[in-house]
């Protein structure tokens, strides 16, 4: 009796199961239909489309207006992070420049009564006394071993309406470019910990910092405590503005400490690309801070990349998002550049965020 009396509970846990299969195989033909093959169509569109623009060599020919739509449904696909592609590129950039250790001067990686060659004009040296080794940090500024996550801002006008703001802010460690405003949080975020000035930008914006520092220290104020990077060592005529704005911000004692490019980081990492057919007279400052982040982060999240005049919907674009000023097309290829960072997406070496971003 005990051996029989199990066959009713058998039968209660098996007859909710044959169910459940009988209706499936009524509806196989329902089930089958076009929700049933849309991840396996999606899939393939989304393979067509990565072998597409990893075949582009040039965006010199391109049709702006089908790259736009080709960009818009590839931001659409699935994008993940592929470990051996991330590896590849950090290795082969640590190989080459080593931004760990040298994307800025320090007092490890420079001696008293070295000298520093600038970057555009090698034969031309910088004499490294001991005021000015005293003047360099003591090692780069950020811990040893990777960070997590980076968010790396760029300025495009992309970046208007985007609302990337909260994803930009979550990032360990948020570098930006020429002194870019931060007054529009909602989309550009606020955290700051490294951003970059140009000589040129200080000249025009800051007159007679030896007696009046405090519109500089008022303007960066916004950031916090960030490191200000400067290129004091790529052109000759640059190293008298960024000496100065150090000493200003010394003078009020800033909460913004104020380190130099290494310039012999800047010319491996200019070599580095030219070779890898980036034929610009000048890499931009975005490639060079996307190139050391792919060193020093496990995680590098690109934003404000798209240098185009419209957005992926066509609409028209200023060039920054705080401005409509372009760049010296006779130094940059952004265009060029753009398309190499969407290969590195692509590849799964970083993530290029373009267009809004979703909660």
């Amino acid at each position: 009796m005990h051996r029989w009396s199990v066959v009713p509970r058998l039968w209660c846990l098996l007859l909710p199961l044959l169910l459940i299969l009988s209706l499936t195989l009524l509806n196989y033909d329902q089930l089958s239909g076009d929700s049933f093959l849309e991840p396996i169509q999606t899939s393939l569109k989304c393979r067509k489309l990565r072998e597409r623009l990893v075949a582009m060599t040039t965006m010199k020919l391109a049709d702006m207006a089908l790259f736009t739509q080709v960009v818009r449904e590839l931001m659409d696909c699935p994008w993940r992070l592929n470990l051996t592609h991330r590896e590849i590129q950090r290795t082969e950039l640590w190989a080459c420049c080593n931004a760990s250790d040298r994307l800025i001067v320090t007092r490890q990686n420079t001696h008293v009564n070295q000298t520093l060659s600038y970057k555009t004009q090698r034969s031309r040296k910088k004499l490294v006394d001991r005021t000015l080794w005293e003047m360099f940090p003591r090692s780069v500024p950020w811990k040893k071993g990777l960070l997590r996550r980076c968010s790396v801002v760029g300025s495009g006008g992309i970046l208007q309406n985007s609302s990337c703001g909260e994803e930009i802010d979550r990032a360990d460690y948020v570098i930006r470019f020429n002194l870019a405003p931060i007054n529009q949080s909602r989309d550009v975020g606020g955290k700051t910990d490294l951003i970059t000035a140009n000589p040129s930008q200080i000249n025009k914006q800051f007159t007679d910092l030896q007696k009046n520092p405090g519109p500089l220290a008022k303007h960066l104020s916004v950031y916090g405590h960030t490191h200000l990077l400067l290129p004091a060592f790529s052109f000759a005529f640059g190293t008298a503005p960024c000496f100065k704005v150090y000493h200003a911000l010394r003078k009020v004692l800033a909460q913004q400490e104020v380190v130099f490019f290494h310039p012999d980081y800047l010319y491996d990492l200019g070599q580095f690309w030219r070779h890898r057919g980036q034929r610009a007279t000048r890499i931009s400052t975005g490639l060079i801070l996307a190139s050391s982040a792919l060193e020093i982060c496990e995680q590098v999240h690109l934003y404000g990349f798209w240098p185009f005049s419209h957005d992926l919907s066509h609409n028209p674009l200023p060039h920054h998002y705080y401005d409509n000023v372009g760049p010296n097309h006779h130094m940059h290829a952004m265009p060029e550049e753009f398309l190499l960072l969407l290969q590195l997406h692509i590849q799964g070496a970083l993530q290029l965020h373009v267009g809004n971003c979703r909660a």
